[in-house]
């Protein structure tokens, strides 16, 4: 069981991919190969979570047979098949206790070591921040919250818990801020507020919230400065900023940290009081 940080160089095919890339090499395949992958299409959650030795007995077909399979899909062999299928249900598992249940079933699963593992984990993810965002960076986005006549904050899911801390901390400066919760599904009408001069902080995490991306899009595309936290330089959300900042988070297994995220927005809240208290009063 690994903790680790996030990274784009880990990022490879998502499940939906690899099921397009099986389709597409289908055809091609032996009667073997074909007997594999019509299992894997059909049985994602035991290819997922079973041994490779139990996969194969299901499948009546030697281990040696799963490794060509992967080999035909040009993958460094099934236990990749079974780490991108096993990201997708724990990913789209939103229940913790569900998550557990499903984690389980690995051998290397330890609940006694949960405090050392995500505490090392995060020091790495902080670490990386540090390293990878410097101080031009914290200082563009700090203007432009400056500039902004008012500023919006937008985040869905667990982005949501960023979002509500920057409306708490910079509420503590001289600046509007809003919080756009979509209370009621009222995102259209909340965002119509939204005008040019004022800044879009927008935050999502994969798998990107589409509410998040589009709402992000179409206040770029009326003017409105978009800043952005998100962990991919090819994420929907980065590409419709001004300026993002791209995050790798903590990750623990099927769980994933935000102190990355938390610590910049605080130095993003502090950065722009300090900033503020240059201005004459």
């Amino acid at each position: 069981m690994s903790a680790n940080i996030d990274s784009e160089e880990d990022k490879g095919l998502n499940w939906g991919e690899l099921q397009e890339l099986i389709k597409s090499r289908y055809p091609q395949m032996s009667k073997r190969l074909k007997q594999v992958a019509k299992f894997v299409l059909e049985n994602p959650n035991l290819v997922a979570f079973e041994t490779i030795a139990v996969i194969s007995e299901k499948m009546d077909v030697p281990p040696s047979t799963l490794i060509r399979f992967a080999t035909a899909l040009e993958l460094n062999g099934f236990n990749e098949i079974k780490q991108i299928i096993k990201e997708d249900k724990l990913q789209h598992t939103s229940n913790y206790s569900n998550r557990i249940q499903l984690m389980r079933g690995q051998q290397d699963w330890r609940s006694d070591e949960l405090m050392p593992r995500f505490a090392k984990a995060n020091r790495d993810a902080l670490r990386h921040l540090e390293d990878s965002i410097n101080r031009d960076d914290i200082q563009t986005a700090i203007e432009l919250m400056s500039k902004a006549r008012h500023i919006f904050l937008l985040g869905n899911g667990r982005a949501h818990t960023i979002s509500t801390y920057l409306h708490y901390a910079l509420n503590h400066i001289d600046k509007k801020v809003f919080l756009i919760n979509g209370t009621g599904g009222m995102f259209q009408e909340q965002m119509s507020n939204v005008e040019r001069g004022d800044l879009l902080f927008a935050i999502s995490y994969s798998p990107y919230s589409s509410n998040t991306c589009e709402l992000a899009a179409q206040a770029a595309n009326r003017g409105v400065t978009v800043l952005s936290i998100t962990d991919s330089p090819i994420s929907p959300l980065a590409n419709t900023s001004q300026h993002s900042f791209i995050v790798q988070e903590a990750r623990v297994d099927a769980f994933r940290s935000l102190s990355a995220s938390l610590l910049l927005s605080q130095v993003l809240a502090i950065g722009l009081a300090d900033h503020n208290a240059d201005d004459p009063i």
